[in-house]
């Protein structure tokens, strides 16, 4: 396989994770993610599809990590960096929800294509149900074996509906008792084993790593 010639390098801000790295191209503004699975670095940009050699998001991975002193921390970054940060995820959000608006115009439009048609079609259906149940009654069947499908008419139970539950109580014939039932407190369960920290037989208790969650400001929206 002919390998391909690499782009040159890009500008970029890495920004690590518990499973991989963000690749951040500094002008242009586009991210590509680099996965890290049993170290291996892997990337699903087009040159690394196409190309048996690293592509450039890989590369700037990798001198990343060779400049960077090994550390169980990440590495800190200033105010400023912090509010780059938020102001491009009010980016993303409102990409988001542009996307999300689009989507459901083209999905509104749709709907309405296939509401007009299956309507068009099911009234065509109709004429066909009511001339073949007006002919079974005709010729009083209740089974036809036809070359393209089998007809058939039932006599079906009566549909009751109940418009007076306490009138029908009244009449011991329609009446049945039915048992308590025995129902987890999920509460009483969850007040306990936060306050004593035991787990209790027949649960399991997952510790859960502190939320993160952000706000922005309406300027950045």
């Amino acid at each position: 396989m002919e390998t391909m010639e690499m782009p040159t390098e890009i500008a970029s801000t890495i920004i690590e994770s518990e499973n991989g790295f963000l690749v951040c191209d500094d002008k242009s503004g586009s991210a590509e993610e680099v996965l890290q699975i049993d170290s291996v670095l892997q990337c699903q940009c087009f040159i690394a599809q196409v190309s048996s050699g690293d592509c450039e998001h890989v590369r700037a991975v990798l001198d990343y990590l060779s400049a960077t002193p090994a550390s169980a921390d990440y590495p800190v970054m200033s105010q400023a960096e912090a509010d780059s940060y938020l102001s491009r995820i009010a980016e993303l959000d409102n990409t988001v929800v542009a996307n999300e608006d689009s989507a459901e115009q083209q999905i509104d439009r749709i709907r309405l294509w296939l509401e007009m048609e299956s309507v068009k079609l099911d009234k065509q259906r109709a004429y066909y149900l009511f001339a073949l149940e007006s002919w079974m009654h005709q010729q009083d069947l209740s089974t036809k074996t036809l070359v393209n499908g089998i007809l058939k008419v039932r006599a079906q139970q009566p549909e009751i509906t109940i418009k007076d539950e306490d009138a029908v109580l009244k009449d011991d014939r329609f009446v049945r008792i039915v048992p308590e039932k025995r129902a987890i407190d999920k509460a009483a369960l969850r007040k306990y084993v936060v306050s004593t920290g035991e787990e209790i037989e027949g649960t399991e208790v997952i510790l859960r790593r502190p939320k993160f969650t952000y706000k922005l400001s309406q300027a950045s929206s």
